[in-house]
């Protein structure tokens, strides 16, 4: 595949509904991986949550575009201490932040665009907005069994600091973290 022509932009809260169709059409990806019977999470159920992270001062986020369509996003937010058990992420705002660490809430390529160097621009993206915000350490965590994303975050020099169940998400999920 040719490499296309990239163009990003920073988003906002008038974005949630490509960032939302990013994430629905990634999750019905992990059905390829996922035990048999795992539905993925109802996305749109899950808008007023992703709206107030979105309209959080602490959250950034990067659109990728190809020819004027959605290609994909990345995320960032101030990392925050995990529920035991890996309970639910609703209540993000009551969980204290882990600080100089950021999180990165959310890459997703349009699977049309896996291998064209979206994810990897989407990705360098969001460790120069990581260090311009003075942030030391990026953790984010990707299913267990999702090869292709762990493949990707290794290359790229994150190192996996083991699994836990992702209750939400009805998946086991491999935290990794990332020296900045």
């Amino acid at each position: 595949m040719d490499r296309p022509t990239i163009v990003t932009r920073q988003g906002g809260a008038d974005d949630i509904d490509a960032v939302l169709d990013n994430v629905r059409a990634g999750f019905e990806t992990y059905v390829d991986f996922a035990p048999d019977g795992w539905k993925p999470p109802n996305v749109p159920a899950d808008r007023e949550r992703t709206l107030d992270l979105l309209r959080d001062p602490g959250t950034w986020i990067l659109l990728a575009e190809v020819d004027g369509a959605s290609a994909g996003h990345v995320g960032l937010t101030p990392a925050r201490e995990r529920p035991a058990g890996g309970g639910s992420a609703h209540d993000w705002r009551e969980r204290a932040p882990i600080e100089g660490t950021v999180h990165l809430w959310q890459l997703f390529v349009l699977p049309r665009w896996w291998g064209a160097g979206v994810a990897d621009s989407l990705h360098r993206e969001f460790v120069a907005e990581a260090r311009t915000r003075g942030y030391r350490e990026a953790r984010l965590y990707t299913p267990a069994a999702h090869d292709r994303a762990r493949r990707f975050y290794e290359r790229h020099g994150w190192r996996s600091l083991g699994e836990q169940l992702n209750t939400e998400l009805g998946l086991p999920v491999a935290e990794y973290r990332l020296a900045l």
